[in-house]
């Protein structure tokens, strides 16, 4: 099976955004995707054999997937942080829940916060925080 990429994805409205809302799916750390991220943004400090850089949780294709779809078009993404707690490494799958954390409207701006958590089974791998103008220049 080909994997869907983001524009194959149906816009999901503000409207349909709950706060404290969770989606779940899953997020393969593959050879390519880590060779794709090191010729991308450069292979960054060293790191060990079969590790991943950090940079590979800076994507929303497994946001897109766990929420089954993606940001309206014309959203404009305005934040990220990303906080690695352990290696994620070649081989992993790692469990992803998406929560709306807030979805409110913020000085008349569509304001929307998705807080990200990667899991390894019990191990909390890294989590990222993303604040998002849901739609704003569309």
């Amino acid at each position: 099976m080909t994997p869907r990429i983001p524009q194959e994805f149906d816009d999901i409205p503000f409207a349909a955004l709950v706060p404290g809302s969770v989606h779940t799916g899953r997020y393969p750390v593959t050879t390519e995707l880590v060779a794709a991220y090191d010729r991308l943004t450069g292979s960054g400090p060293a790191r060990a054999d079969g590790v991943a850089p950090s940079s590979v949780f800076s994507t929303f294709d497994p946001v897109y997937r766990a929420m089954g779809g993606r940001m309206e078009q014309g959203s404009v993404h305005v934040g990220q942080r990303i906080l690695p707690f352990a290696d994620a490494r070649v081989g992993d799958v790692l469990d992803v829940t998406v929560t709306v954390a807030e979805a409110a409207y913020v000085r008349d701006r569509p304001t929307v916060v998705l807080e990200v958590d990667y899991r390894r089974g019990d191990e909390l791998v890294a989590r990222t925080r993303s604040t998002i103008l849901w739609g704003f220049s569309s």
